[in-house]
């Protein structure tokens, strides 16, 4: 079952070795790329009317065995928590393109509850799941966050992610003002090989902490105006 994966993972109990052992048998059991990716359970051989709804389904059908998206994006979550990148871009990536595969989903582009066992997106559109993927994309890939009011920038970008000028950019609100920010990886690496050689916001220098962070001061927040601001990173 994927659930207790994602909160072994999530909650920091396993360890990295462990984690590993997780996305081995995850992939093994419960990955299904053509129906969006990773299924909520394997298959019971039976249904138990008296255990809950999860059990009372036909497997590959909502909470039994479907490709369950909010979980699928939970456990994209938990592993880029953990710094495991790879394997939670797989599983954002494959929801992702299931539901934008028209004759796969048969659905307009977002995210469903679920994807039945033919691969149909069912219940559209899913806020939890779709908040969820969104707040990843934002907080572990671009790695845009706020810690005590200040804002931290730590990408966790891999390198196809980068467009052919070798750019990745968001625009996101923080603290009452808009941020366009724009990493460069002229070098091509990947997360783990770069590190943060230089950052600025409209010009100015940025401090960049153990070659990692990036931190604008809530003292800087609180000077700038109402405009998009641009923090440009280069990343080496």
């Amino acid at each position: 079952m994927l659930t207790g994966q994602v909160f072994a993972i999530m909650s920091g109990t396993a360890q990295d070795d462990q984690i590993r052992k997780i996305v081995k048998g995850a992939d093994h059991y419960l990955y299904q790329e053509k129906i969006g990716g990773y299924r909520l359970n394997t298959d019971f051989q039976e249904l138990k009317f008296d255990m809950g709804r999860m059990f009372g389904f036909a497997y590959g059908e909502k909470e039994n065995g479907a490709v369950f998206s909010h979980m699928t994006v939970m456990y994209a979550n938990a592993l880029y928590r953990r710094s495991f990148v790879r394997e939670g871009w797989k599983a954002l990536k494959t929801l992702a393109t299931t539901a934008l595969d028209f004759d796969t989903s048969h659905i307009y582009p977002g995210i469903p509850e679920y994807f039945r066992a033919d691969g149909r997106g069912m219940y559209h559109y899913l806020t939890g799941a779709a908040s969820w993927f969104m707040m990843t994309m934002i907080t572990e890939v671009f790695g845009v966050r706020g810690e005590a009011g200040e804002l931290t920038l730590y990408p966790k970008l891999l390198a196809e992610q980068f467009d052919e000028a070798a750019a990745a950019s968001i625009t996101v609100p923080f603290a009452g003002k808009m941020f366009r920010v724009i990493y460069c990886n002229e070098s091509g690496k990947d997360f783990g090989s770069y590190t943060i050689g230089s950052a600025s916001c409209d010009g100015t220098e940025l401090t960049v902490n153990d070659s990692c962070f990036v931190v604008l001061p809530r003292q800087m927040l609180e000077t700038l105006s109402d405009e998009i601001h641009e923090i440009m990173i280069k990343l080496i």
